[in-house]
């Protein structure tokens, strides 16, 4: 009896090894793919949290560098407006000296063409006064009696309307008047000494943009 008791214990306890068994190692291998299954998730959120800094900071560099450009490009055009004056300015004065020089010469001018040409150069230099005060610099027109082109223009002006003044007299006589008056040229020598003030006032204006160059 004992034995036959033995033999039934022997195989109900070979028969529970053979069934919990095979349990066990599916509820070790179910936890196992539970851990890894945890572990990918994590890692995806993680990846994805570096994709999301990354492209906050790819962001990032990109603004900063499209307002450094624009910086760039905003300091260049005010740079170029201030070339512009300056460019517009010694046309004005060389149209003044070679006046002069021609009448000095004996050479007449038409007074249309003296016209026609000085009032497109004081235009254009209104035009690129204009253009410098959408910096905030203070500039006055060719007529104006403020600002920083004031005396410039004031000067430039004068020595313009003197010519005029002999230009007109030799059209009506046929004869420019030889010597060249005194105060016409008292006139010129007067805007070329304004315009030499002014291109120091140029230069400070370019080296507050770090734009030294010589005007």
């Amino acid at each position: 009896m004992p034995t036959l008791v033995g033999a039934l214990v022997g195989v109900l306890t070979t028969g529970l090894v053979g069934w919990f068994g095979p349990l066990r190692l599916q509820r070790r291998q179910a936890e196992s793919t539970a851990g890894l299954q945890e572990q990918l998730r994590l890692h995806e959120l993680r990846l994805e949290e570096t994709r999301t800094r990354n492209a906050l900071e790819l962001q990032r560099l990109q603004n900063a560098h499209e307002r450094e450009l624009e910086a760039v490009r905003a300091a260049q055009a005010r740079v170029d407006r201030i070339v512009c004056l300056r460019l517009v300015g010694s046309a004005w004065m060389q149209a003044i000296l070679t006046t002069l020089d021609r009448l000095e010469a004996g050479e007449q001018k038409e007074p249309g063409a003296f016209d026609e040409e000085f009032v497109t150069l004081r235009r254009e230099a209104d035009e690129a006064a204009a253009r410098l005060m959408l910096d905030g610099v203070w500039v006055s027109s060719a007529d104006d009696e403020h600002g920083m082109t004031a005396p410039l223009f004031a000067a430039m002006a004068r020595a313009t309307e003197a010519l005029r003044a002999v230009v007109v007299a030799a059209a009506r006589t046929g004869v420019v008047a030889d010597p060249v008056p005194a105060e016409v040229r008292e006139a010129v020598r007067g805007a070329e000494v304004a315009r030499e003030r002014f291109r120091t006032t140029l230069f400070e204006l370019l080296a507050a943009e770090g734009a030294l160059r010589r005007v």
